[in-house]
């Protein structure tokens, strides 16, 4: 089902949004089996120790079973509200599962891409409960109108909230997010948040999944890292010449010019 204009409201203003009940226990079923098994050929790997274990390269491990999440109907309507009716799955970041076990330390606030690149929005699919106990997702309401701010280590996409002083205020101002097993929550990824600490004797199971709108500037989409789930891929770029006019417009500079140099266009306006 489709947003209402409330709920994208809450999105923009606060940036997340609680969709309870989502996903069908049939297939969550079937995904938390396939985390268990993958887990158990292919252990999931911690960023730093004691953080919350991830599995990687998820779609690739299942691709039939994924795409049926990807693609769930009321998964794809509300991500359409935000995004727009061409919508991209991406494979190069998130696509990923997540098991937050016992004792697990609680990593510390984040965002998920460095700036607005392509507007990516962060779905966790909750595969069991999440309570404050067994360590649910806390957000920082409205940071991700906070500056945009470079990011120190040599790898990896977001940036650490309590490495740059001007969000030292905000460090303590993060909320907890309960949701049921089923459960969806969308947030902006450049909203501050995290996974917090698991002081529950039971795990919290979850997939992380990365969506954008298609790149209607992009004439040659990437798709060994993308996969559409709704609409098409467009080019919208204003490069290509109207039919009546000489395709001459496109052709390269002439020769005598040195690479680098500045070219005058105006002639051929």
């Amino acid at each position: 089902m489709s947003l209402t204009a409330q709920q994208m409201r809450h999105f923009r203003d606060s940036g997340y949004l609680r969709l309870p009940d989502l996903v069908p226990e049939s297939l969550a079923s079937r995904l938390r089996g396939l985390v268990r098994a993958e887990t158990a050929v292919s252990p999931a790997v911690a960023d730093t120790p004691g953080a919350q274990p991830k599995l990687y390269r998820l779609y690739q491990r299942h691709p039939e079973l994924v795409h049926e999440l990807i693609t769930l109907p009321r998964l794809v309507a509300p991500l359409c509200s935000l995004l727009g009716p061409h919508v991209v799955y991406v494979l190069n970041r998130h696509n990923q599962a997540a098991v937050n076990a016992p004792e697990t330390a609680a990593p510390r606030l984040h965002r998920d891409i460095l700036q607005w690149t392509r507007g990516l929005v962060t779905a966790v699919v909750y595969l069991e409960e999440s309570t404050v106990l067994n360590g649910c997702t806390q957000l920082v309401p409205g940071s991700h109108y906070l500056p945009l701010v470079g990011v120190p280590q040599p790898d990896g996409g977001g940036t650490w909230m309590d490495e740059h002083a001007e969000f030292t205020d905000l460090l303590d101002q993060a909320l907890p997010i309960p949701m049921p097993a089923g459960g969806v929550l969308l947030f902006d990824a450049l909203a501050f948040h995290t996974v917090s600490a698991n002081t529950s004797d039971s795990t919290r199971m979850s997939l992380v999944l990365g969506f954008r709108s298609a790149d209607e500037l992009d004439r040659h989409p990437d798709r060994s890292r993308q996969v559409l789930v709704s609409g098409s891929h467009l080019y919208r770029g204003n490069d290509r010449p109207p039919a009546h006019e000489s395709a001459a417009l496109l052709s390269p500079a002439p020769r005598d010019v040195l690479p680098g140099a500045p070219v005058d266009f105006g002639a051929r306006r």
